[in-house]
């Protein structure tokens, strides 16, 4: 598989609010596309710009359709997102291999930005394989994206003046991502240190703690150091735990803790009540 920086990897620094926008890198050399690579490309980016993503997932690779699982699970990467194309231009392409060939679009992308809760849109490169497929054709490889994401409304819990809000999960091999907004609406500044004693449970009260890493992908540095919330302030993160299963539809439950309000006499969780997960099969 081919794999480069992504556009979803900039709207996810958007999302958790480390990025202000995106830049427009560079295109390599354009290298002639022959009329059946040129066709699948745009007919996957077609297909994405009018939200048929039944039409989208039969044009990736069998190896990404078995990753994704069901054409609703790809859906839901771009739905959880608010995630539209709006416009692109097949910019550059250059050969890797003799088994595929890098694509460079450039997109004018709109989508909802979880951290600021508000519509935005950003113009970026976006790299895609187009590789050969079964009969003479060719397929898309478009990779770094989570099997399954979702957006869920209104799980969100107050202790103490401060506010923990579940913006969006995604779901990779063997981890779920929860993206996670704290508010503090109290008088005192609070610190929070979810790296202490927070757990997600699942279905089965199985409990699982945050991968302390030192990877940036997977560990969120201020979440992990300690969150120092100034009064009147917020801000989004994102918290990854381990998890085996794939493709099921679950109920999820997290408790955040501890959480210390300056000069507060004990330290206080945030518990979000239990929310259900949809996943097709």
């Amino acid at each position: 598989m081919i794999s480069a920086d992504r556009l979803r990897r900039v709207m996810l620094a958007c999302v958790l609010g480390t990025a202000a926008g995106a830049s427009v890198a560079p295109a390599p050399a354009m290298a002639a596309l022959a009329q059946a690579q040129r066709s699948v490309i745009e007919r996957y980016l077609d297909a994405l710009v009018h939200q048929r993503y039944d039409a989208a997932f039969a044009l990736i690779t069998p190896a990404e359709r078995a990753y994704f699982g069901t054409a609703g699970n790809f859906a839901s990467v771009f739905t959880a997102d608010r995630l539209r194309i709006t416009s692109f231009e097949v910019i550059g392409s250059k050969p890797v291999s003799d088994a595929g060939t890098l694509v460079i679009v450039l997109e004018h992308v709109s989508f909802f930005d979880h951290a600021q809760q508000r519509l935005g849109d950003l113009r970026a490169n976006v790299r895609y394989g187009v590789v050969p497929a079964p009969a003479g054709r060719f397929a898309i490889d478009d990779p770094g994206h989570p099997w399954h994401a979702f957006a869920p409304a209104d799980v969100t819990v107050q202790t103490h003046a401060v506010r923990a809000t579940v913006r969006k999960i995604s779901f990779f091999p063997g981890r779920l991502e929860v993206v996670v907004t704290f508010a503090n609406y109290g008088r005192d500044a609070v610190t929070i240190l979810p790296y202490g004693r927070s757990v997600l449970s699942d279905d089965a009260g199985t409990p699982h703690v945050p991968l302390a890493t030192k990877l940036a992908s997977l560990t969120n540095r201020t979440l992990y150091e300690g969150l120092r919330l100034a009064a009147g302030s917020q801000y989004t993160g994102a918290l990854t735990f381990p998890t085996a299963d794939r493709y099921v539809p679950k109920t999820l439950s997290l408790t955040i803790s501890p959480a210390i309000v300056d000069g507060g006499d004990a330290p206080f969780e945030l518990a979000i009540p239990s929310f259900a997960v949809p996943v097709s099969k």
